[in-house]
């Protein structure tokens, strides 16, 4: 009996040991510590289910998953490891089996409040906001103060344009803790992001995987900027949206004024690219950028109509929308009352340019600025003027995906000499060591601009997929910004 009972003693402590290694970010010794604490306990359901945790941690997403299953194996009815699994299986890219695992956890556990988010997400990510909705309400019903499920709905009710109650919703988020940090498990650096809490932000989790660098997350709205901050090696500011920078820029001046490191995408180079100011910034003789103006919202009917019929067609679009959302084409003066108008406080009115090729369709490409320098990305091409990769055909039609091909292979003999020399100058006016740009190219050569910024997202495609001919020049980005990184962290600030 006392043996029994020191081996459960020295079980207890082992599992200790590996959960205060795992909060301590220190993964590889954490699952070593479980290892060894499973060789007392091999049918351990908890020391399977936090090593599977760790292992999700490192990005070891297999290994996790045969944890988790091994935990359920000796407690089927175990939430959290059902959950746990399917967070794991979501990062593999099995949605739907994912959404049975935090279902299972929900019949096991009704009030379990990170299944419940997690669902919420499900319907998040897939746009269907009510739904999404409905579950994050719920999981805030159990735990009110969760930072991760309410900033999504804060997201939710930004796009629905209910921004006091937003705005409501990232006070709870943010109000008591500004500071997140995302420790990497082997550490080649340490970043400062600044995040903005609404829309707005570049995608960093491949420009900045946490498997190399440790992520000091503030977001600055509600962060005092003269308090202590964690050791950092460099600084990025996140906050790409020219007209979400204008609600915190006292701030983030305030903060990069007296900035003893280096700081990539300063707010300066950001506001500049507002959509209204591009055409002065960015137009020249090879380089086409349609006249666009920020009007308050109580003023875009009148200016509207004031507009002779010759400028027609526009675009009509609030600010801080991406993604097309919002987006809406005239192809003449509209009658006033039939002018309907999302809650934003300005819109942006853009003169509309016709982009059809000879063939009649449409084509949009972009390229990523990285220290300055263009690189290919993605072409679209698609049979509206509405262009999105995700709309438009681009994993059904082969002969598509075949152009895009050619283009990432040889982008200047894609687009032609002209258009490739006009971009290299566009990265250089941008000034952005981050950043990106979607044009069409004219019949002429010339670029025609759809908007240039520093919101965009870059991503690898399944290996295994239609699209695994893209990664080659996604990494080649990943590595130029990684370079960038690694000797930024050894130079002086940016002045």
């Amino acid at each position: 009996m006392n043996g029994e009972k020191g081996m459960q003693d020295d079980f207890a402590g082992m599992l200790m040991q590996a959960d205060a290694l795992q909060l301590e970010g220190r993964y590889l010794e954490a699952i070593a510590a479980y290892d060894e604490a499973l060789t007392l306990v091999p049918d351990s359901a908890l020391a399977h289910n936090n090593r599977g945790v760790a292992c999700m941690a490192l990005g070891r997403l297999s290994e996790a998953a045969m944890h988790f299953r091994q935990a359920l194996e000796a407690k089927p009815d175990y939430a959290e490891a059902h959950n746990n699994f399917g967070v794991a299986l979501k990062r593999q890219g099995e949605g739907e089996q994912a959404l049975a695992c935090y279902v299972r956890a929900l019949e096991i556990n009704p009030r379990y409040a990170k299944a419940l988010l997690n669902v919420g997400t499900y319907f998040f990510e897939r746009r269907d906001y009510p739904e999404a909705l409905r579950w994050y309400g719920e999981s805030l019903r159990f735990e009110p103060e969760q930072v991760e499920a309410n900033q999504n709905v804060a997201l939710i009710l930004e796009k629905l344009g209910r921004h006091e109650e937003a705005a409501f919703h990232r006070r709870i988020a943010f109000g008591r803790q500004s500071v997140f940090i995302d420790l990497s498990p082997s550490q080649e650096r340490t970043v400062l992001v600044l995040w903005g809490a609404g829309v707005g932000n570049i995608p960093i989790d491949h420009l900045m995987p946490v498997d190399t660098t440790t992520r000091v997350v503030w977001i600055i709205e509600h962060g005092d900027t003269m308090a202590p901050l964690p050791d950092y090696d460099l600084v990025f500011n996140a906050i790409g949206d020219p007209d979400v920078l204008g609600s915190v820029e006292d701030k983030l001046y305030e903060f990069s004024g007296r900035c003893q490191h280096r700081l990539f995408n300063p707010p300066t180079a950001v506001a500049g690219t507002r959509r209204d100011l591009l055409p002065n910034l960015l137009g020249d003789e090879a380089v086409v950028v349609p006249p666009t103006w920020r009007i308050p919202r109580d003023q875009v009917a009148e200016t509207v109509q004031q507009l002779d019929e010759a400028a027609f067609p526009i675009l009509l679009r609030p600010t801080s929308s991406h993604g097309g959302d919002h987006l809406h084409k005239l192809d003449a003066k509209p009658v006033e009352q039939d002018l309907a108008l999302w809650n934003a406080e300005f819109y942006y009115v853009t003169g509309y340019q016709d982009y059809r090729s000879a063939d009649g369709h449409y084509r949009k490409y972009r390229f990523i600025f990285i220290d300055r320098k263009p690189y290919p990305y993605h072409l679209a091409i698609g049979n509206d003027w509405m262009v999105h990769y995700e709309t438009a055909g681009m994993l059904q039609d082969e002969w598509k995906r075949q152009e895009e091909r050619v283009f990432l292979a040889n982008p200047v003999g894609a687009i032609g000499e002209r258009a490739h020399a006009a971009l290299e100058r566009i990265g250089m006016a941008l000034n952005l060591d981050y950043g990106g740009i979607d044009f069409s190219v004219l019949a002429d050569g010339r670029v025609l601009v759809f908007e240039a910024n520093a919101t965009m997202l870059v991503h690898p495609e399944d290996e295994a997929g239609v699209l695994a001919y893209k990664n080659p020049y996604v990494r080649s980005i990943l590595d130029a910004f990684k370079a960038m990184l690694t000797t930024g962290a050894m130079s002086l600030p940016q002045r």
